[in-house]
Parts: C-alpha cells; structure tokens; sequence
C-alpha cells in the first residue's frame, strides 16, 4: 500500500491538452480463452490500431482482478470518444464474437493523466507495472495531492531512476477508487532491491517528515489495491505499447 505510493471527483479542464485512458476490466471465460485471444486480438487490430482510439490489453496477474484483463483505450480526450469506433461493423463484432466469450465486464472509467503530480525518468517502457488505486476519504482529494507533490519532489531531487504516473478517476463508481498511480518495473527482481526512500524523504522534507507523512496518509486515505498488469502485444491494437 505505503510501500507502492513511496516507490512509485472528476475535474474539468480549461483546454483539451490532457490524457486519459477509457480502462475496462475483462473476465475471460477460462474455457474459451484462447479463442477469445484470436477475437480480441483481430478486434483491435481492425478497430483500434491507431490514436487516439489504439487499444491495448493488460493481463492482471496479482490483486483483485487477478486472471483478468485490461482493456485500455487511449491517450485521448472527451472529444475524442465522440468519433471512436461505433459503426455496425464495430459493434457487431464486440457484440457477437467477444462479449460470447466474456464472463463478466468490471470497474469502467475513464482514467485522467495527472502530469503535475507525475514523476517521469528516462526509462524505457517495460511492459510491466503496478496499478495501485487509492480510495480516498470524502473531501481529501487536495490533501493527497499535497502528499504527492512531497513524494515527487524526492523523486526530483534524488534524480530516482523509476517512474510513476498518477490518473484520477473521471467519474464516481461504486467500484472504482478516485486514484490510481501506473508504477512500471522492469523485472520482478526490482521487488528485491533495497530502497532508501524513507531517508531521502527525511532529507528531502526534514527531520521525522516521513513519520508525519504516513500518519496523514491514514487520516486521508481509507484503504488502497495494488494489481500488477503486464502489457500483451499480440493482443493489441499495435506492436508496442504508445503511453
């Protein structure tokens, strides 16, 4: 929970110069699952291989929605779901080859790219990442973006070699969190590793800052997921991932 945020209400914008992903959640049916590969797959390809409506998939192989996959539509904006794919042809072919093969849908938002709490390294896209979503408590939305700004600033200042990218929910879901923080890794060896976070915070903030910042963190924060995803080429709208 902590360790992720450390390591890695909806909200108009005055311009269309932001991102955001239309995000899914796909329960395969287990004994049609390799059809359901060569469907989805020939979906995306004929409907969703160029921006801004490129589609990915995601396979989620920890947390919640462990066996399940992510269907991810994106970068783009509002404006930009109004000429998405939605002719017969589409519509037909989600309706009758897919969604026959689908067990259950889940957890659908549109998720906003927050840049200025988002912490970018020069680092090479990985294919695998942690999702964590975070459901705050009513009216702390401005309070844990303070805290992220703070994490940030540690990130800046240390020159940390990971990123993290923070998207907020668009809509309220009984499902859905109002957070949710994208932490790539390269491998899983990288969960090994020893981390000095604690201390750079220390430094970065003072003297028993950290200690300060999880303690507002349960004050405004009611409980957290995390989902590990790995990107599934073969089965998207493209050869690689465009974030």
């Amino acid at each position: 929970m902590m360790a992720t945020l450390a390591a890695p209400a909806f909200a108009q914008s005055d311009n269309k110069t932001y991102s955001m992903y239309d995000v899914v959640y796909i329960k395969p049916k287990y004994d049609k699952l390799e059809e359901l590969g060569q469907v989805m797959a020939k979906h995306n390809r004929d409907f969703h291989s160029t921006a801004p409506h490129r589609a990915s998939i995601w396979s989620v192989s920890g947390g919640e929605h462990t066996g399940w996959w992510a269907w991810v539509m994106g970068p783009l904006t509002f404006t930009d779901l109004d000429t998405r794919p939605g002719d017969k042809a589409h519509d037909e072919n989600w309706r009758q080859k897919v969604m026959p093969l689908v067990d259950d849908l889940d957890a659908a938002n549109f998720w906003r790219y927050d840049s200025a709490v988002s912490y970018e390294a020069n680092e090479e896209f990985s294919g695998n990442e942690i999702w964590t979503t975070y459901y705050l408590k009513p009216f702390q939305g401005y309070r844990f973006t303070e805290m992220l700004s703070k994490i940030k600033k540690v990130y800046k200042e240390k020159s940390l070699p990971n990123s993290f990218e923070v998207y907020r929910a668009s809509f309220d879901t009984k499902e859905g969190g109002n957070v949710m923080i994208a932490f790539p890794f390269k491998n899983y060896a990288w969960f090994d590793r020893d981390s000095d976070f604690t201390a750079f915070y220390d430094e970065v903030h003072g003297k028993g800052a950290w200690e300060k910042f999880r303690n507002e963190f349960r004050d405004i924060v009611n409980y957290s997921q995390d989902e590990v995803a790995t990107f599934v080429p073969e089965l998207s709208g493209g050869t690689e991932e465009n974030r």
